[in-house]
């Protein structure tokens, strides 16, 4: 038997019945046939991420990727932006010199 997977949605509406409703861990670890652990992780993972929790999927080499996905957006985003201020910049000298 393989290993289970669950959903965004489905660890999202699992952690919200302890962390909004108050259940009880043990309460919810037996009703929906998880691990206690695996139940604690999930806290962990939406204390320190929130909303964007549970976007890997459960493996680091896939989390490894998709952060590093998002790392190179974010550098050719920054790329984008100081191309802007280097122009900017050239303009700024050239208006000062007209003065």
């Amino acid at each position: 038997m393989g290993r289970k997977t669950f959903s965004k949605e489905y660890k999202l509406q699992t952690t919200r019945q302890i962390i909004e409703e108050g259940k009880r861990t043990a309460e919810v670890s037996v009703k929906l046939g998880i691990t206690e652990q695996t139940i604690y992780r999930w806290l962990r993972e939406y204390d320190k991420y929130g909303e964007e929790a549970f976007k890997g999927f459960g493996n680091t080499r896939m989390d490894s990727e998709y952060n590093i996905k998002l790392l190179e957006k974010k550098n050719k985003q920054l790329l984008k932006e100081n191309e802007i201020l280097k122009k900017f910049q050239v303009f700024q000298k050239g208006r000062q010199g007209k003065k």
